[in-house]
């Protein structure tokens, strides 16, 4: 963790250095770039009071080739482009991004998983609310038993409804030999007639 937070701070620093530098250089072509203009409309006036002065056409062909060489000999602006690029210093940063991406991906997981909980829960303390309106007595047990001691209420609870489960299973069992015990009457009665 600390040898990330120094990558981060010394990261930070370079920033701070590029950032000050980008300004100076910035103020140097703004200021080449205002004396260029004025050195260049200074020209522009002289040319224009000798234009005045001189309407001669030899004198006027004669500026207009130094106004061409003028033109070609200042500089264009120059451009400067920035490369974005990742290297081998740029690790924590990406180490710190992947930490943040995890870090929400988990946040929103853990969001989902409450909603979802919170919403089981609103569904059993309505369903609880509804058998406490239908049966108060059976409900008023049934606290009382869980408050006593909630170990033996679910052990209870358990027991209760694996013999519940027992006792459908053979009810079920008993339906479905019942209605085999008829078809193989049926069937016999049907053998005994043929």
């Amino acid at each position: 963790m600390k040898k990330i937070e120094e990558q981060l701070e010394s990261i930070e620093e370079v920033l701070s250095l590029v950032i000050r530098k980008n300004a100076s250089i910035e103020n140097l072509i703004q200021t080449a770039t205002e004396s260029q203009n004025k050195t260049f409309a200074d020209t522009l006036i002289e040319l224009k009071r000798d234009l005045k002065q001189h309407l001669s056409s030899q004198h006027l062909e004669t500026y207009l080739s130094e106004i061409k060489q003028a033109l070609v000999t200042v500089p264009k602006t120059s451009e400067v482009q920035h490369h974005h690029h990742l290297d081998l210093r740029s690790r924590g940063f990406i180490i710190s991004a992947a930490m943040l991406l995890i870090t929400t991906a988990i946040s929103i997981a853990v969001a989902i998983s409450s909603h979802t909980e919170s919403s089981r829960l609103q569904e059993s303390d309505l369903k609880f609310r509804i058998a406490r309106q239908l049966s108060p007595a059976l409900t008023a047990k049934a606290d009382s038993m869980y408050y006593k001691d909630p170990d033996r209420a679910e052990f209870e609870t358990q027991k209760r409804e694996a013999h519940e489960l027992t006792v459908k299973e053979a009810e079920a069992m008993l339906k479905q030999r019942q209605a085999e015990a008829r078809k193989a009457q049926d069937r016999l009665k049907q053998l005994k007639t043929e």
